[in-house]
């Protein structure tokens, strides 16, 4: 069966007791880690949209920090990039949502002992001894997709299985909270056998979402419920992962805005003469003054851009109440 223009499906409780109290604050910086799929997600902005219109009056903040590519073995960046610990330190992350396990589960589960203990490691890193709340979010459910049956025949369901079991237990044995989401019974959520496409994003907004805000906010944040049901029907998307609701369309593109402002900020392209290895390259330095170095500065003028669009965000989603 086709996935239908209205998703509808039933939103699972377990796992997501409501804690004495709620596990965001007022303020709360986000930073999102993973691979490409925790990159695209700003690129849709369905997750921010959703706890944005769920609590408009936080002003919670996401910073992207994924990358293509990344997984809890190796995450490769260009000479004199900061460390996890800087970067987290300087955009003063309070939260961290993590996404791990996709790639590495191509491996089989003979290294699943690695991945565990890898993935261990890197979240002490991100918590920095507790002063950051961690969420783990499973890798997405491509494998069981009955679209994708070459997956199925080769076992790599199976695989699947057993890093999600993990990363689940990874959670628990740290006290974590844990993003669990009903699976992608639909190959219209993937776009290529391993990653989501947009309606799969916006599914998993939702899921995420679900889990670090009330139900029933992020429900009427985004979506359409039943009265006394449990079950949801998410807005019809258009074109690039367009919502068919031009009140929350409209904070999306802003997001989305922002979002974009802020992966130039964080990842320029020409990083090498930024801060990397050709940083005494006539280009990199004022031609009147070689002595001096424009680059840099002219960087960090995207941080009042970003700025003056989360005011516009904030003021957007205020109205929303």
């Amino acid at each position: 069966m086709r996935f239908p223009l209205l998703c509808l499906f039933a939103v699972l409780f377990l796992g997501r007791a409501c804690a004495e109290e709620p596990f965001l604050k007022k303020g709360d910086v986000i930073a999102l880690v993973g691979g490409e799929d925790m990159v695209v997600s700003s690129e849709y902005g369905y997750l921010e949209l959703l706890v944005t219109r769920a609590l408009p009056d936080y002003q919670l903040r996401f910073r992207n920090l994924a990358w293509e590519g990344d997984t809890v073995f190796a995450q490769f960046r260009d000479l004199n990039f900061p460390s996890w610990e800087e970067q987290l330190d300087k955009i003063g992350a309070t939260v961290v949502i993590c996404q791990f396990g996709q790639m590495e589960s191509l491996a089989g589960r003979k290294q699943l002992p690695e991945f565990i203990a890898a993935y261990q490691k890197l979240l002490d890193r991100f918590s920095a001894g507790g002063k950051r709340r961690l969420v783990i979010v499973p890798p997405t459910d491509v494998w069981r997709i009955p679209a994708i049956s070459a997956a199925k025949e080769q076992g790599r369901s199976d695989d699947w299985n057993a890093y999600a079991h993990a990363a689940e237990e990874i959670a628990r044995d740290g006290r974590l909270r844990f993003a669990d989401y009903t699976a992608l019974d639909d190959a219209e959520m993937c776009r290529d056998g391993i990653h989501l496409s947009a309606t799969g994003q916006l599914k998993q907004a939702f899921e995420i979402a679900s889990t670090l805000a009330p139900f029933e906010a992020v429900a009427n944040a985004g979506v359409e419920q039943k009265k006394g049901s449990h079950s949801v029907t998410l807005p019809k998307l258009h074109g690039a992962g367009a919502l068919d609701a031009p009140d929350r369309e409209g904070l999306r593109q802003l997001i989305v805005a922002k979002n974009r402002l802020w992966f130039n900020y964080w990842r320029p392209q020409n990083w090498a003469f930024l801060a990397g290895d050709r940083t005494n390259q006539p280009s990199s330095r004022d031609w009147r003054d070689p002595s001096k170095r424009w680059f840099p500065a002219e960087r960090e003028e995207f941080l009042p851009l970003i700025e003056a669009k989360e005011k516009e965000i904030d003021a957007l989603a205020a109205k929303s109440k």
